[in-house]
């Protein structure tokens, strides 16, 4: 069978990119090495390894960053900025390799800036650790811990005449979080009305989820704000969030945390507390499309609607 022209073109099209992938790789790489002197010898052969080895490591780091989903414009300036030295690149790299291996610790890239401004800010020790917390950067039981992580970082970013680790005020940490967590919330309420909407045949409390539903699409912001309001307050539940945070950890990263959802699943907590958790018993009809259907789906939302674990009883 002959290849066609269109594919053909197609074909050099990929070759010509790899071409060039590799191509940029290497330019990065002598750019580092110039950088560090190496390009026109001299020194004597262990500091040349030492600066070789910095290098390589230094284009580690910058590949991941090219090949991470990292696309908030403040964080790619700060690790433009990082790059413009190799040798602390190296040793950033050094410290997320350490914080992996020694410390069962996986600094996301996107969390290192922050991880290095809550250091260097002039906060407290507690308020440190509560915000490495509530950014499920890293989990630190005691200040011994913190007080190691904060010697390593300060080694790092201490060294004479560096400026590419930049100071950051406090209040401006959380900037970049705020988009980050409004996205979140978007997810949590499109999971929210899909939950509504799959377990409204058999909802207790039909006709108001029903207006709730419809009221959505309302073009009074204050109907539409009420409507939110109610489904959240409704179905937001500690099983519903710990379920969207193990389906989708990336997104949903540190969910129960967020600053939106919070006041939602204190309200839950309290309703739940007081009502004892009283729960709609399901159906024939419910049972019936769940044990024809048992898909991962329709666990997850007989589970949010008829309590946690709801589904096992009925399925082998």
């Amino acid at each position: 069978m002959g290849i066609s022209s269109l594919g053909m073109l197609n074909y050099f099209d990929k070759v010509d990119a790899e071409r060039l992938r590799i191509e940029e790789l290497r330019n990065r790489r002598e750019d580092f090495l110039l950088q560090l002197g190496l390009a026109g010898g001299g020194g004597s052969s262990s500091s040349s390894k030492k600066s070789e080895g910095a290098a390589e490591k230094a284009l580690k780091m910058q590949t991941r960053l090219t090949s991470s989903d990292i696309k908030d414009e403040d964080t790619l300036s700060w690790y433009n900025n990082l790059f413009t030295d190799p040798v602390a690149t190296a040793e950033a790299y050094d410290f997320v390799e350490d914080q992996a291996k020694n410390y069962d610790r996986n600094i996301n890239l996107r969390d290192l800036p922050t991880l290095i401004s809550i250091i260097q800010s002039p906060t407290s020790t507690e308020n440190k650790i509560d915000l490495f917390k509530e950014f499920e950067i890293v989990d630190l039981t005691n200040k011994e811990e913190f007080y190691n992580l904060a010697k390593k970082v300060k080694n790092m970013t201490a060294q004479s005449g560096r400026t590419v680790f930049i100071d950051v005020d406090p209040e401006t940490i959380q900037k970049t979080d705020f988009t980050a967590r409004e996205q979140q919330f978007e997810g949590v309420l499109q999971n929210v009305v899909r939950t509504a909407r799959a377990g409204l045949e058999n909802d207790p409390d039909q006709v108001n989820t029903q207006n709730a539903l419809n009221n959505l699409k309302s073009s009074d912001a204050g109907t539409k704000a009420d409507a939110r309001d109610y489904l959240l307050s409704r179905f937001i539940t500690p099983e519903f969030i710990e379920s969207l945070e193990t389906e989708n950890p990336s997104a949903y990263r540190g969910l129960s945390e967020n600053y939106i959802v919070k006041p939602y699943l204190k309200f839950s907590e309290t309703t739940t507390t007081e009502n004892s958790t009283t729960r709609p018993k399901p159906t024939s009809q419910a049972i019936a499309a769940l044990q024809n259907n048992p898909t991962e789906q329709m666990i997850r939302d007989f589970n949010n609607f008829y309590g946690p674990n709801a589904a096992d009883q009925y399925l082998d």
